[in-house]
């Protein structure tokens, strides 16, 4: 079984209550589909580099380390279809809303409600993990 390391952040905007999910594209694997900041750990990256850049490379927004909570170190996820395990450090930032600049990995943005988030995510470890950054954020 392939073993795969990532980041998922979530970025929440404590000023509108909202977090940011960005729109991915449908593919020949999967209907279009919303998410937060996702990505690999890159070979000789810490999981704080990874997310940092890839916040940076998702929506045009640089951040700083100070910034990041780190809320899960290597939640597995089990994808028997690839035959891969899926290792993802979960973060998140706090910010006050900025403006995106989405890269062309992405079709759109949205700022949304906690309660838009959880119908609006497809696959089920995002789901998960939401209700955890949720829970710590002290909104459900």
């Amino acid at each position: 079984m392939k073993i795969k390391k990532s980041i998922e952040c979530w970025i929440f905007d404590t000023y509108q209550k909202k977090f940011l999910l960005l729109h991915c594209p449908e593919t020949l694997r999967h209907r279009p589909y919303w998410q937060p900041v996702t990505g690999g750990i890159e070979n000789g990256e810490t999981p704080f580099q990874s997310c940092l850049r890839e916040i940076r490379e998702e929506t045009g927004k640089a951040f700083e380390k100070d910034n990041l909570v780190r809320l899960f170190n290597n939640y597995s996820v089990s994808i028997p279809e690839d035959d891969m395990e899926l290792n993802k450090n979960i973060f998140i930032v706090k910010t006050t809303g900025f403006d995106v600049r989405i890269s062309t990995e992405h079709t759109d943005y949205k700022w949304v409600s906690p309660e838009q988030v959880r119908s609006m995510l497809l696959w089920e470890s995002n789901k998960i993990t939401f209700q955890e950054v949720a829970k710590y954020l002290g909104l459900s």
